[in-house]
């Protein structure tokens, strides 16, 4: 699913997005991700980039590591083909959801 397919299902209600899904398909390369996440950062004067954070605990934030995406179509591409996550898998995060892990960004308590 492409980006404007995205906004016409109005998945992403604004330009910076943060989307969760579960993994379908379990990675030879790193097996414990349960979990991706997508998450918007704004770049002054350019479309937002998006870190793919792979997550082995979700719930507790166990994260296995991440790295910067420069689209979303990117994105979503990277995560179906290494992950299996399809287009309908994905959800828009909710504020408070958005709020834990953007905490945890700031604090560089992300590994790099």
């Amino acid at each position: 699913m492409t980006h404007d397919q995205l906004n016409a299902a109005d998945a992403m209600p604004q330009p910076t997005s943060h989307l969760f899904a579960y993994v379908r398909t379990v990675s030879d390369f790193r097996p414990d991700v349960t979990a991706i996440v997508l998450f918007g950062l704004e770049v002054k004067d350019d479309d937002p980039v998006y870190l793919l954070i792979r997550f082995e605990d979700y719930g507790k934030l166990q994260i296995e590591g991440d790295h910067l995406i420069l689209g979303l179509d990117e994105a979503l591409e990277s995560a179906e083909f290494e992950y299996g996550i399809l287009p309908n898998d994905w959800r828009v995060m909710s504020e408070a959801e958005i709020q834990r892990i953007d905490s945890n960004i700031r604090s560089s308590d992300l590994p790099a």
